[in-house]
């Protein structure tokens, strides 16, 4: 292991925060389209990937939120009728949240929009499969300190249940 100086470390957060911004902008003009932020369609993502079922804790933990964003972006979502947000029967105090029917077909539209998009969520056209491979290796050595195998596993490594990738 090695111990990162100062400007190593500077340009690692620079460039981290520069791709970030290149994938939002991409996401954000999808999500023009269709009139859903990013977070939202994290969300839904989130909810196609979980047996659509999950409670605003588990949300803001798997979308990496605080409980106050949660909320404010739960509430759009059910205001726009793609979701819906149940008392959990079992337990009084904590609520479900679960995708509408609507919910289901714009995130099909989204993920339909993004298989033809070539450039999304960045224009890596120039780098070879194995170039790829090797960078989500990267990241995913990097989240195994940060966020662990269960984040990986319920997040990055899921696929949208009944969604034909192919």
């Amino acid at each position: 292991m090695i111990k990162l100086n100062l400007l190593l470390k500077q340009k690692t957060l620079l460039m981290v925060r520069a791709l970030y911004f290149c994938m939002e902008n991409k996401w954000a003009e999808l999500g023009k389209q269709f009139n859903i932020s990013p977070a939202q369609q994290h969300i839904l993502f989130l909810l196609s990937t979980n047996n659509n079922k999950l409670t605003p804790k588990k949300i803001g933990e798997l979308g990496c939120w605080h409980a106050s964003t949660v909320t404010r972006l739960l509430k759009r979502l059910e205001k726009s009728g793609l979701i819906d947000i149940k008392v959990n029967k079992t337990q009084s105090r904590f609520k479900i949240v679960s995708m509408t029917n609507k919910g289901k077909a714009l995130l099909d539209q989204l993920l339909d929009a993004v298989k033809y998009m070539d450039k999304f969520p960045l224009d890596m056209h120039h780098l070879s499969e194995k170039e790829i491979l090797q960078f989500l290796e990267y990241g995913n050595s990097i989240l195994d300190v940060h966020k662990g195998e269960d984040f990986k596993k319920n997040v990055i490594s899921k696929r949208v249940d009944g969604y034909n990738y192919a």
